[in-house]
């Protein structure tokens, strides 16, 4: 086995460790974490609350709908906008600008506008206050009850961490094609 077998390189935008392939010329790597762990932060159990016999556990789209069943529907929809729908068109609009250019080296249609619009789901995506406030749950539900973290709890960490990462690279080195 060669060095260059041997070697690690890092997604620049996630930090996950891949084994070194060398790639034709032209060829992208690419890394698909971010959806993954939406995917899983989206649809798996956030916080699971045991107390007296009794146990729950919910998903976010269950959470949202049982906050809609006790007459919040503000809170719900709030809740849906900026824990699933902003992070997912967050994504989606990404994959969508993005794919194009790495795979075909050219932009996309509408793309103008779709980097503009990226620029304005980037606002309403709150995912960490939502990983933030599912942590505070959890804490204070320690005291009165067993409270255990679901996947979704550390999914929605690890996307926190993952989004800091994309948005630290800015949306600047897309705009030059806006023009």
């Amino acid at each position: 086995m060669t060095r260059a077998d041997n070697s690690l390189t890092v997604c620049e935008r996630c930090g996950k460790a891949h084994r070194w392939v060398p790639l034709a010329p032209g060829d992208v790597a690419h890394c698909t974490r971010c959806a993954v762990v939406f995917l899983i932060a989206a649809t798996s159990e956030v916080l699971t609350v045991s107390l007296g016999g009794q146990r729950q556990s919910s998903t976010v789209p269950e959470a949202v709908n049982i906050i809609w069943d006790e007459g919040q529907p503000l809170m719900a929809l709030a809740t849906a906008g900026t824990a699933l729908l902003a992070p997912a068109l967050y994504i989606l609009l990404r994959l969508y600008i993005l794919l194009p250019i790495a795979l075909l080296r050219r932009l996309p249609p509408g793309f103008g506008g779709c980097v503009r619009a990226l620029h304005q789901v980037s606002r309403w995506g709150m995912v960490e206050v939502l990983t933030v406030g599912g942590l505070l749950s959890l804490v204070r539900l320690a005291a009165l009850a067993d409270a255990t973290p679901g996947p979704a709890m550390v999914a929605l960490g690890v996307l926190t961490m993952l989004f800091a990462a994309i948005e630290s690279a800015g949306l600047r080195h897309l705009w030059w094609a806006c023009d």
